[in-house]
């Protein structure tokens, strides 16, 4: 039995593990946002300081995705991810204990590095667990990992911060981290789920033009999500009654993600599901700009729009690139949706500043919508790209 075969056999085990790694990841980033008050009243930090806690685990993928998702095609899969696992660990016990800013920024920095490797690692694991069935709806499992991390951490921080206090909490993040190393462990087996005799020979970075498309699509897709989830909640009203509507786009993704997978396998291919969740998008900032919509049908239209392009963006690159070379494909388009979460916010943020107009910034961000269809709809596989895979994903 091959590595490869072995791993799938065990590939519903690997997902589970999968979800363990990737809802600690996600709860860790998300935790700030509710700690902002006892943040600033504990140490004393500056919303700017807070914001820069807020996207440092996000700083390291900007820099490091495309080595990273170089190595993890060669790495042993499972020295590398209880390695980055136990990386993610420390920076959370960092964060935890940090009695300063400084050092609560190097936690969250130490905890972004391992959590990309683990990230890469176990897109990468799934495609080949995966690999020529169901792999959309794994991914679209995996992708709902992220949005119910948000809801479970915002739902329960009156409850953990009142029983636990501050460092409690987040020692409980970095102990749900701890949690997943030996899941995984398990989950790889004794094989250590790699095949050195498949490994690239050589470094090449060279990519397709679907690839590009994707990766561009994806980097608009986040400039708009992000961009929605930061100013939205004033847009509705703000207070606790607008965080709760804004909340219904994790809902929909949450729910929607694992049901669009299961379509994908079923129905069509996984780039004109992307397609469709890129024109849900712009339909729905263009239907907020015109103000021909309430908040609540806004954020539903944003939700079905985050189950459709995450699912799909992410069953694709098995289609696009040889399967020895997925984790740089997967690297190559991480760079470009963590440049659009810096990037997107700020800039519909400074617009709002200077024009105190909700209309031009879901205008801009429904013509960055619709500029990623035309991405999207480049992200498609040559025949070539089919024949050159053996992890071939749904028909398409």
């Amino acid at each position: 039995m091959t590595p490869a075969t072995d791993l799938a056999s065990r590939r519903w085990l690997v997902l589970g593990a999968s979800v363990v790694a990737f809802f600690a990841i996600g709860a860790t980033f998300f935790v700030v946002p509710p700690l902002v008050p006892e943040l600033v009243a504990r140490f004393g930090l500056s919303h700017f300081q807070i914001g820069l806690l807020m996207g440092a685990i996000s700083f390291p993928a900007v820099v490091l995705a495309i080595p990273v998702g170089l190595a993890v095609d060669r790495w042993r899969p499972r020295r590398a991810g209880i390695a980055s696992l136990s990386l993610m660990v420390a920076g959370a016990v960092l964060f935890a204990t940090a009695p300063s800013f400084p050092l609560l920024f190097a936690g969250r920095l130490l905890f972004g590095v391992g959590g990309l490797v683990v990230n890469l690692l176990l897109a990468r694991l799934l495609t080949t667990a995966f690999a020529g069935r169901e792999l959309a709806l794994a991914m679209g499992v995996f992708m709902a990992t992220y949005p119910a991390s948000m809801i479970t951490v915002f739902s329960l921080q009156p409850v953990l911060l009142g029983g636990l206090g501050l460092r409690g909490e987040l020692l409980l993040l970095a102990a749900l981290a701890a949690l997943a190393i030996p899941l995984f462990a398990v989950a790889v087996g004794a094989t250590d789920g790699g095949d050195p005799a498949h490994a690239p020979r050589r470094v090449s970075l060279a990519v397709g033009r679907p690839l590009v498309a994707l990766a561009a699509a994806w980097m608009l897709f986040f400039a708009v999500h992000t961009s929605v989830l930061t100013f939205a909640p004033e847009w509705a009203g703000g207070g606790p009654s607008a965080l709760l509507v804004v909340t219904l786009v994790m809902w929909v993704a949450m729910i929607g993600s694992p049901v669009v997978g299961t379509l994908i396998d079923r129905i069509a291919g996984p780039n004109r599901w992307l397609l469709a969740g890129h024109l849900v998008q712009a339909a729905a900032l263009l239907a907020m700009a015109s103000g021909a919509v309430s908040p609540h049908p806004a954020m539903l239209g944003v939700g079905l729009a985050a189950a459709l392009v995450p699912t799909a963006a992410y069953a694709l690159p098995a289609l696009l690139i040889a399967p020895e070379r997925v984790g740089y494909a997967f690297g190559f388009i991480t760079v470009f949706s963590n440049l659009g979460t810096i990037v997107g916010p700020a800039v519909s943020g400074r617009l709002l500043d200077g024009t105190g107009s909700w209309t031009m910034v879901w205008a801009l961000l429904a013509a960055v919508a619709t500029a990623a269809v035309g991405f999207g709809a480049l992200a498609r596989p040559g025949p070539l790209a089919v024949r050159g895979s053996r992890a071939a994903a749904p028909a398409g």
